[in-house]
């Protein structure tokens, strides 16, 4: 049974993506909780913006179980080619 199966080249590209969305998304969950003005100020803003702020917090939450899948993919990738290189 074959544990990877995601390629290589796609397990790379989604954990960076996974970073810089998970950075982004807790610096506006952070922003929004605080309820900053520039975020906050205007009419077409949201009414209730700690739970845009808590909403942000679990699309962050959802990119870093992508980043933990994609991390173990690589360990899969790596382990195998290892059990090749000996047999």
């Amino acid at each position: 049974m074959q544990l990877a199966f995601v390629s290589p080249g796609c397990a790379i590209c989604c954990q960076v993506l996974s970073v810089f969305g998970i950075i982004f998304l807790l610096v506006l969950g952070f922003l929004f909780t605080a309820e900053v003005n520039e975020l906050t100020g205007s009419t077409e803003d949201p009414a209730n913006p700690k739970e845009v702020g808590h909403a942000c917090f679990v699309a962050a939450a959802i990119y870093a179980g992508f980043f933990l899948c994609c991390s173990c993919q690589q360990l899969v990738r790596r382990n195998d080619t290892r059990r090749a290189r000996r047999l």
